[in-house]
């Protein structure tokens, strides 16, 4: 027992005097580029048994403390090559020098094409049977910008068009929200917009907002033309914006393209094509498909977008061209962030339970016969089968929690069609050439609009639950009839080579329909019914106006052109002025 007790003390004495003579030594010393003696920065400095241990100042030096008087240490800096240095003697002041990270090559040929600073231009005094003078316009050239046409990125495809609002609010590219003039950019509704010159958005009177956007893998150009649009085209205060797709031409061999692309939270795309002719026929179709997480909680999405193009030319001066367009996506909606919420978090969701759903079917007709090359007629018939479901938690305050309770419902159904035809001719007045453009449209759809209760999952479940929560507040139903008929033309008199005075006027007759109802329910605190009352409504708003504009263009040159127009337009009520109850309305 007293021998394995003085063990134990023989033990302790030796482990005492090892720590003793263990000293703890000072290594130093400076980091150092090779060609320049210059101090670097920013070096980390490791050993092969405690990895990292110090990163050399701004000046060069490092310092640390170690207990053994040899050390393996490892100098790395990204610019510069990898050292190994082995210490002998801790008291020493050290001087590292690094080769930097260079290689010498060989010869490095680059071959490139000479790309356009601007991806614009502008559009002619006239093209096929529109005229285009004295009127502010600008053509995108899709295929010369730098944008990130996988994510249709509207901010980097229009980011040249000088005067445009522009904002996004998702991943994917699946809405264009541009606006002119200060207007709001939501949904682009203050823009009529069409494809191939045919309209796409849901209902040009009533409710003239885009839910669909080709992308822009599909598009050759992108026509904005405003200020005096209003003429040719119709209303809307911010003037046009025409999807110009590919196009095949006569003789062209077939073209299969595929292209997939991925990118940042979650987000792929596919994007397949077909082009090209056979005899009489040219034809182009595409096949879009996008997925994502969002950049928020609660703001995934997918979509499908087909898109089909037949064109089949008689001879040379006439053809037909069919479009058939289908859309369709699904995307849940983070919700909106007040001020504060912002500041706390820009990236935060509480919103868990809101969905939005678009289906978009559109067709397009278009005749086209040229009688000469000063004369030239085309008729289109075109039409839209489309609907969009939204349903969430959706009250006025931003910031309030979800209840969990039966979720708002809003349900628009859209169908219209119409009938647009143009005569556009060249002539001379007075020995000066002219250029005349005649037109007549009609326009003419059916739309329904259902509000009501939701169901309380989570889901993307758009159906109605009125049974079940007989009591909801915000219920309405109403189907809402329009007939447009417009006679419309402008001519572009060229007073000389260089000026030209455009003039044009819009004769409007409209008539617009709603028939519906809608509930107005008060609640106690308690939730029991204190008020119930259901409102019928019959309403029919017929009117004629005449709008006028004119242009003025002065080319002093063949690179500089001064021009000026003015134009009337008119708003007409939409049916959210009407059915849709919202308390931050």
């Amino acid at each position: 027992m007293i021998s394995r007790v003085f063990n134990n003390i023989w033990v302790l004495i030796l482990g005492t005097c090892t720590l003793v003579n263990a000293q703890v030594q000072k290594v130093s010393g400076y980091v150092q580029d090779k060609q320049t003696n210059l101090g670097i920065s920013g070096v980390e400095i490791y050993t092969k048994d405690e990895g990292l241990i110090t990163r050399s100042n701004s000046t060069g030096f490092f310092e640390f403390s170690a207990s053994s008087d040899i050390l393996e240490l490892i100098f790395f800096s990204y610019n510069y090559q990898v050292k190994e240095f082995q210490i002998n003697n801790s008291n020493a002041e050290l001087t590292i020098q690094l080769d930097p990270l260079t290689e010498n090559l060989q010869e490095v040929e680059i071959i490139a094409q000479k790309r356009k600073v601007f991806a614009l231009k502008r559009l002619g005094e006239f093209k096929g049977t529109s005229i285009f003078s004295g009127k502010k316009n600008e053509v995108i050239l899709v295929g010369e910008t730098m944008a990130n046409l996988a994510s249709n990125n509207s901010r980097q495809i229009y980011a040249q068009i000088s005067g445009l609002n522009i904002f996004q609010n998702d991943d994917g590219g699946l809405q264009l929200n541009i606006g002119g003039r200060g207007l709001d950019p939501n949904r682009s509704s203050n823009f009529n917009t069409r494809q191939n010159g045919y309209d796409i958005s849901a209902d040009v009177l009533g409710y003239p907002e885009s839910y669909y956007t080709p992308p822009a893998e599909s598009l050759e150009t992108i026509e904005i033309i405003r200020g005096a649009a209003s003429l040719q085209y119709g209303t809307q205060f911010g003037g046009l914006v025409n999807f110009v797709t590919k196009t095949p031409t006569a003789e062209m061999p077939t073209k299969l393209m595929t292209r997939n692309t991925v990118g940042s939270n979650g987000l792929f795309t596919n994007y397949t094509s077909i082009i090209g002719s056979k005899n009489k026929l040219r034809y182009y179709s595409y096949f879009n498909f996008k997925s994502g997480n969002g950049f928020r909680d609660n703001s995934g999405f997918e979509s499908e977008n087909f898109f089909l193009r037949l064109i089949y030319d008689f001879n040379q001066n006439s053809n037909l061209a069919l479009d058939v367009t289908y859309f369709t996506y699904l995307s849940q909606q983070a919700g909106g962030l007040n001020d504060t919420m912002f500041e706390q978090d820009p990236y935060q969701s509480n919103r868990s339970r809101n969905w939005f759903n678009v289906n978009w079917l559109l067709y397009n007709l278009k005749y086209q016969y040229e009688f000469s090359s000063d004369k030239t007629f085309s008729i289109n018939f075109f039409g839209l089968n489309a609907e969009r479901n939204a349903v969430g938690f959706r009250v006025n305050r931003v910031d309030q929690i979800d209840s969990g309770d039966q979720r708002d419902l809003i349900v628009g159904d859209f169908n219209n069609f119409g009938i647009e035809s143009k005569f556009l001719s060249n002539y001379k007045l007075l020995n000066t050439q002219s250029i005349f453009v005649i037109g007549t449209k009609l326009y003419k759809s059916k739309n329904t609009g259902i509000q009501g209760p939701g169901s309380n999952n989570s889901d993307a479940d758009f159906g109605l639950y009125d049974t079940l929560y007989p009591n909801y507040a915000n219920q309405s139903n109403y189907s809402f009839p329009n007939l447009n008929l417009a006679l419309f033309g402008e001519n572009i008199f060229k007073i000389n080579d260089k000026l030209s005075i455009t003039p044009g006027f819009r004769l409007e007759y409209i008539k617009t329909e709603s028939d519906g109802q809608y509930d107005k329910i008060v609640l106690d605190a308690a939730q029991n019914v204190i008020q119930s009352d259901t409102f019928y409504e019959q309403r029919k708003n017929e009117r004629s106006f005449l709008l006028l504009g004119t242009g003025i263009s002065y080319k002093p040159s063949q690179t500089i052109e001064f021009y000026s127009n003015w134009s009337q337009n008119y708003r007409s009520v939409t049916f959210a002025d009407i059915s849709t109850i919202n308390p931050a309305y």
